[in-house]
């Protein structure tokens, strides 16, 4: 499946969908109040303080998922250590669910950390995205317990986990 990915930078012309294809990945998941719902639909204010990258269809074009990585030397989550690198707001389509894309672009989050002298991924995830949790843990990500926590939203608790992985680690 990875010859049938391209990850590369969004373009401009793709915000909306991009944001609307992670919006639809994660409602399937849990609730989203309206602010994280803002922060998701705004990819391109992600992409012009952080790297949104998406993994097309190189047949057909169509957007399949897409993650959000920092810039070199910068970092997205306050709790990411120094040789760490955090990434955010992974996402695939639902229609290509099961096709390996969401493992693609978590490998190729690896190879950028590496790249940058970086030794271990880390994320975020919500307690209630168990695809999600089952992609990282079959990859060899285990859980950070000291780092996870809880945000109150008005429309109940939402219990965050966060996992890592040493780069060194990573599978094809």
């Amino acid at each position: 499946m990875r010859e049938t990915i391209q990850i590369r930078r969004v373009r401009p012309e793709e915000y909306d969908a991009v944001g609307a294809m992670v919006r639809a990945a994660y409602a399937g998941d849990y609730t989203l109040n309206d602010e994280y719902l803002a922060e998701i639909e705004d990819v391109a204010g992600r992409d012009e303080v952080s790297e949104v990258l998406v993994a097309v269809d190189r047949g057909t074009g169509d957007l399949l998922g897409t993650i959000t990585l920092p810039r070199a030397g910068e970092r997205l989550i306050d709790d990411t250590a120094e040789n760490e690198f955090d990434v955010r707001l992974l996402g695939v389509s639902r229609a290509a669910r099961g096709r390996g894309v969401g493992r693609a672009i978590m490998r190729h989050a690896a190879d950028v950390a590496r790249s940058r002298g970086l030794d271990r991924v880390v994320l975020h995830t919500g307690e209630q995205m168990l695809a999600a949790q089952r992609l990282y843990e079959r990859m060899g990500f285990v859980q950070i317990p000291e780092r996870e926590f809880t945000i109150e939203r008005d429309i109940g608790p939402l219990r965050i986990l966060s996992y890592g992985l040493d780069v060194d680690r990573v599978t094809a």
